[in-house]
């Protein structure tokens, strides 16, 4: 007995010497359509790395794995992963709401001068879905996931196989567009809009099925798109592709967690925004040079074009809300346009200083929005 009991103690001594066992962390598993290496995947990573050191929650990051983009919507929604990078436009129906203020990013490039776009509606989706859309996060429940932020890419381009120089070269080109008041533009200088899902624009370009696609330089690298594109022309249609629910969750999974971790993923949140639009910021200059630097030529905006492009989005105002109101349904259209053109200058100016240093962009998310919602409350109804 008594050789028992001193092996006891010395049993009890040694455990108590050792370290104690880090606690496990809690896996989600994040789908995202985009090959490895780009702008959102590695800004991903980034909010990744912070989730681990600060919380006991982490990624397990799917790139073009478990769901292509337009896959990821339904795959969230339906548990086959527990997050995602959502594209709301390619449900329009399903995200009307959302995609109202997704259609006027080409806002953000007329009027008033702004650095970057992508800064701008990153902030103007953020505020506008969490903060004055009740309707949007109804709609992202009714698909049974969450919204946790926005993100905004560089202003749209175009990459053509064919040069695009004046207004005259626009009549009778294929271009490839994702928001339709982008594909209005187009259609107003007499060009065909074609919707084609992002993971397929590199097999349509090199196959002709589409002239150009207006898209963000930075999907040059993230799509592939550089040894099918032999012209670029700069600034036109403007805008910024702001359909993205950079954070989105799944619902069952987001009530799951404690208080404490969804309060810290809400925290942590305007980051995960953040990087992914800085990351595009530079990407598209970056990848502008490198595709000059590989013999692309790039077209600066004619003078002309974005006289006549201004003077559409000033006029496409009345075909926007018509619309939302009558092939969505959407109620107070004139309100809620308003609302976000008001949005979009705030942000022009919030963002002036600050839209290419990730932890600044993230501190403003959290003061202007994330801080101004209840963790505690927000997706538990």
């Amino acid at each position: 007995m008594k050789n028992f009991k001193t092996l006891a103690i010395a049993a009890t001594l040694l455990c108590g010497a050792l370290p104690p066992v880090a606690a496990q962390a809690e896996t989600i598993r994040y789908a995202i359509g985009f090959p490895p290496g780009g702008a959102a995947t590695d800004g991903v990573k980034e909010f990744n790395e912070r989730l681990k050191a600060e919380t006991d929650l982490e990624l397990k990051i799917y790139e073009l794995s478990l769901l292509d983009l337009k896959e990821t919507p339904p795959g969230v929604r339906d548990g086959l992963a527990d997050a995602g990078y959502i594209l709301t436009t390619y449900y329009p129906a399903e995200f009307s709401e959302t995609n109202l203020p997704v259609n006027m990013s080409m806002l953000a490039t007329v009027g008033t001068p702004t650095k970057s776009s992508g800064a701008v509606m990153a902030g103007v989706m953020s505020e506008y879905v969490m903060l004055h859309c009740d309707k949007c996060e109804q709609q992202y429940s009714a698909q049974n996931q969450l919204f946790l932020g926005a993100i905004g890419t560089p202003e749209y381009v175009q990459l053509c196989t064919t040069p695009i120089r004046s207004v005259e070269d626009l009549k009778g080109k294929k271009m490839r567009s994702s928001v339709d008041a982008m594909g209005r533009w187009a259609e107003s200088f007499g060009a065909t809009k074609v919707s084609i899902p992002a993971n397929d624009v590199y097999e349509a370009m090199s196959q002709g099925v589409v002239d150009c696609t207006m898209i963000s330089a930075a999907e040059l690298g993230n799509l592939q798109l550089f040894d099918v594109t032999k012209y670029i022309t700069l600034g036109l249609p403007g805008g910024s592709f702001a359909g993205v629910g950079s954070l989105n969750v799944n619902l069952d999974t987001w009530r799951s967690l404690s208080a404490e971790q969804r309060a810290e993923m809400l925290r942590l949140a305007p980051f995960n925004s953040a990087a992914i639009t800085v990351n595009y910021h530079h990407a598209s200059m970056d990848d502008i040079e490198q595709a000059r630097a590989n013999g692309t030529e790039i077209i600066e905006r004619p003078v002309d074009m974005a006289t006549a492009t201004e003077a559409f989005v000033n006029d496409d105002a009345t075909v926007i809300k018509a619309s939302f109101a009558d092939d969505y349904g959407l109620q107070n259209v004139d309100e809620k346009y308003e609302l976000i053109v008001g949005l979009i200058e705030k942000w022009k100016a919030l963002t002036a200083d600050v839209y290419a240093d990730k932890d600044a962009m993230a501190e403003l998310l959290w003061n202007e929005v994330f801080s101004k919602v209840d963790a505690a409350t927000y997706g538990m109804n």
